[in-house]
């Protein structure tokens, strides 16, 4: 048996994708999922092998789902627009549906998908690895409408504002639409720590401790009572 979930604010494009499942004898939909955060979810809930994901949704998209996970599970986009193409496959997805999704192409996708699960050479991380693995030294995340490069190097820390984050850099601030936790998972934590539930620190920029306060520079960041020993652990104190 496959378990997959099913990623769409749309509820008739779940419903297309939910009738097409239960025509196959091998295949269960474990969720539907609206938003990149039910999604998120469901995949640390649920033993998911598969996960239809639409790109186009409102707050975090699924392209930007796709390069939060570090070990996503074999994903077939879904849109309505076809331009998204070249995007998707740059991720290494199993396959990519444009939608009306026809019952003859949806099985064409089903077959690439027990493809990759078969293979013997893809390991979990590798497995129709939608995040592609991050470059050691950057990631890209998009702000304004646009995907922007940003070096390791350059980042000092990160803050939660909600279902947003505010990225601190050595000589301006940037605003990404994406969720702490997103965020957290698309970073190594070789030079990454949570130091609080609303802060994410590059460990390479601690320049002082004081009490309950990293210094970063002339900043101040608070460590958080519930990641205080870990941190205090990490530094050797």
């Amino acid at each position: 048996m496959i378990h997959c979930i099913v990623v769409d604010d749309e509820p008739l494009a779940r419903n297309i994708l939910a009738q097409h499942l239960s025509r196959l004898p091998n295949w269960k939909m474990q969720r539907e999922c609206i938003n990149a955060a039910e999604a998120w979810q469901a995949i640390q809930e649920l033993e998911i092998q598969v996960m239809f994901l639409d790109i186009q949704m409102p707050g975090i998209s699924g392209l930007e789902l796709l390069r939060s996970l570090k070990c996503p599970p074999v994903v077939i986009l879904t849109t309505a627009y076809s331009h998204y193409a070249v995007e998707g496959f740059d991720l290494k997805v199993a396959d990519y549906l444009l939608k009306p999704i026809t019952f003859e192409r949806f099985t064409q996708a089903i077959v690439k998908a027990q493809e990759v699960l078969a293979s013997p050479v893809v390991t979990i991380q590798e497995q129709a690895s939608g995040a592609v693995p991050l470059v050691s030294d950057h990631l890209f995340l998009k702000i304004d409408n646009r995907h922007i490069r940003l070096n390791f190097e350059e980042l000092l820390y990160f803050e939660a504002q909600r279902d947003f984050t505010k990225i601190f850099l050595q000589d301006k601030t940037l605003l990404a639409g994406l969720h702490l936790k997103l965020l957290e998972n698309m970073l190594p934590e070789s030079l990454f720590a949570r130091v609080h539930r609303s802060y994410i620190i590059n460990k390479r920029k601690i320049s002082g401790i004081e009490g309950n306060r990293i210094l970063i520079g002339k900043r101040e960041v608070p460590i958080g009572t519930h990641y205080k020993d870990t941190f205090f652990r990490w530094m050797g104190l």
